[in-house]
């Protein structure tokens, strides 16, 4: 197609002016767009100041503002867990397990432990850190205890009974032990015994429920009084108030006698117990005069007389009559023999006629001195003080002597006294200060034991 010379000039001059159109409305569309772009940012500077912006919209509100908006933490639990410390698990006892028994014969400690996996480590610190309160080293067959142990055997805690009725605890300190003796929770309710003597005391005193003790207990209570050796006969009565001594609700044993009575030969005796506030405790006789002596009747318990106090004895080893004043005690080998009195030991020896023999001064110019002896106790040494009861020997056949026995032998200034017919000294006095105090504890025992005496009116 041919365009001719006229078009072509129009044509140009239409593409010129509408060039020229396009190129205005672009730099308005420009200027527009800036504006409208400096008008976004402004606005949204504006906008920040006035609304919060979410970042976590489920989960969480940023706080920009003084005045937050409220956050359901409810509905978000693992976020609140995060948030807040937790407590470590403590360890239950479902962690651990315990193992209880009794100490075999010969057992040791070491021993004990190396059956549950306890390392001897273990063993040797526990050995050490108790040593202060409880040996350890000797365990005594029969006696229980509990291990309590972690599941890789490690020892947690270690509970041993004595023989005295405490418990030894020792428990895990990370890598120590701590040590506590924990002492019997004892209870204690009087009780009475009451008898009548057919061949001997223990056996009459055992025939009613009571024990050994309670039987030399009641001896030495009027072994001021009566001699047991050769006072005693069928037909005598006792009564006796005494503690009895539960644990963990079971009978354990007799304690102390609280008061008692003895009819021998027709003769009533009584006795009470009492101590004075601040000072040493002692039996009296209801009116308050003390049945302690300076001296015991005899110095051994419950044996026979193989000799007795004369001027003229056939000698069995010797062959000869020859003046016996002193008295012959048989007694099995090895029992105790006992001072009679406090004292002094003046002299320990050993002769072909006495054997191993000891020899103790007291006041008010006594001696008192003990033969045939098959050893002294311990810490028995010339000079050492010695309180009366006090075991200073053991029967023996040393010596001339045809068997066990001991010759007891008592002095007063030089003189030689019938100590079955020796009449001791009384004992301290009780204080006046109190007698009122002591009259109402014998008022209300001697009531439990029905004894005869009008002791009201001594009350006053």
């Amino acid at each position: 197609m041919t365009i001719s010379g006229k078009d072509s000039d129009q044509t140009a001059c239409y593409d010129s002016n509408n060039s020229k159109s396009f190129n205005g409305r672009r730099s308005a569309r420009a200027i527009g767009v800036l504006l409208l772009a400096i008008f976004l940012i402004g606005a949204s500077r504006h906008l920040s100041k006035q609304l919060p912006v979410q970042t976590t919209p489920i989960a969480q509100t940023l706080k920009l503002n003084p005045t937050p908006l409220p956050v359901q933490i409810e509905s978000v639990p693992l976020l609140k867990s995060q948030l807040e410390p937790q407590p470590e698990p403590e360890n239950s006892d479902e962690n651990f397990h315990w193992v209880e028994g009794k100490v075999a014969n010969n057992q040791s400690l070491s021993n004990l432990m190396s059956h549950e996996g306890v390392k001897f480590e273990t063993v040797l610190k526990l050995v050490e850190q108790s040593k202060p309160l409880y040996n350890l080293s000797r365990l005594h067959a029969g006696q229980p205890y509990t291990l309590k142990l972690t599941s890789d055997s490690q020892l947690a805690s270690f509970t041993y009974q004595t023989i005295d009725n405490r418990k030894l605890l020792i428990e895990r300190d990370g890598d120590e032990f701590d040590s506590h003796l924990i002492e019997p929770d004892y209870e204690i309710q009087m009780g009475t015994l009451e008898g009548v003597i057919q061949e001997n005391l223990i056996s009459s005193i055992l025939e009613v429920g009571g024990s050994y003790q309670v039987a030399i207990d009641l001896e030495g209570i009027f072994g001021w009084q009566i001699n047991f050796f050769k006072d005693l006969r069928k037909g005598d009565k006792f009564k006796i108030l005494v503690e009895k001594i539960f644990l963990e609700k079971k009978f354990y044993g007799f304690g102390k006698i609280k008061a008692a009575t003895f009819e021998n030969r027709g003769e009533k005796l009584a006795a009470v117990f009492f101590k004075p506030e601040g000072g040493r405790g002692g039996y009296y006789a209801p009116d308050g005069k003390p049945l302690k002596k300076q001296f015991l009747k005899s110095p051994l318990k419950y044996t026979r007389i193989s000799s007795g106090y004369t001027q003229k004895r056939f000698h069995p080893i010797y062959k000869k009559h020859l003046p016996h004043q002193a008295v012959d005690y048989a007694a099995p080998r090895g029992t105790p023999i006992y001072a009679i009195s406090d004292g002094n030991v003046r002299s320990l020896s050993f002769n072909g006629r006495s054997g191993k023999h000891i020899k103790l001064r007291h006041r008010n110019g006594y001696e008192s001195s003990y033969s045939h002896l098959s050893g002294y106790a311990a810490n028995i040494s010339q000079g050492k003080k010695v309180q009366q009861g006090q075991v200073i020997g053991y029967v023996g056949s040393t010596g001339a002597a045809t068997g066990p026995h001991v010759c007891f032998h008592l002095r007063k200034n030089g003189r030689s006294i019938n100590p079955l017919t020796f009449k001791s000294p009384g004992g301290p006095k009780l204080e006046e200060k109190n007698r009122e105090l002591f009259l109402l504890t014998t008022l209300k025992r001697m009531r439990v034991l029905n004894y005869p005496e009008p002791l009201d009116s001594q009350v006053g």
